[in-house]
């Protein structure tokens, strides 16, 4: 029996990957990303660079949590709830001290390429990796896992 209670309040945070980003910038960029609960079993979650700030977000969508047996499903919104895609929904399950999920399907297109995206949590890290595939070539994307750090809020720098 999986724990919805505690796979949200693990997941609720304000994240940053800073200390990655400036221990090697050249192979990091500096990201922040934030899933904030906006309902009991709903969250909004939303991406983007340092340099461009919080009000130019690279992904923007809201979420609805449900708990299906032995695994989470986190649906894919858009920011009104009127439609939702459900290709592109991550399933997730406890794997040790982490939450570990993927693309439910291999027919989510984003940016012309299937996503591929591997994300795992514990409450206090936030480790993912997205990238699109378009015949067996990686088009857009990263190589390396990031791994952000959960916050009390903003880190300005």
């Amino acid at each position: 029996m999986i724990n919805i209670e505690d796979f949200c309040d693990k997941l609720e945070g304000f994240y940053d990957n800073w200390y990655q980003a400036a221990g090697n910038p050249a192979k990091y960029a500096h990201i922040k990303l934030i899933w904030e609960r906006i309902g009991q079993l709903e969250f909004k979650s939303k991406q983007w660079y340092q340099y461009l700030g919080e009000e130019n977000p690279y992904r923007y969508r809201w979420h609805r949590i449900q708990d299906d047996s032995n695994q989470i499903v986190v649906e894919n919104w858009s920011p009104d709830w009127k439609e939702r895609n459900k290709c592109c929904d991550m399933i997730f399950k406890p794997n040790g001290i982490f939450y570990k999920g993927s693309v439910a399907t291999n027919k989510c297109i984003i940016n012309g390429g299937e996503l591929k995206s591997v994300v795992e949590f514990n409450g206090e890290v936030y480790k993912s990796r997205d990238q699109g595939w378009k015949n067996d070539k990686v088009i857009w994307g990263s190589n390396v896992i990031y791994e952000f750090q959960k916050s009390e809020g903003p880190i300005c720098v």
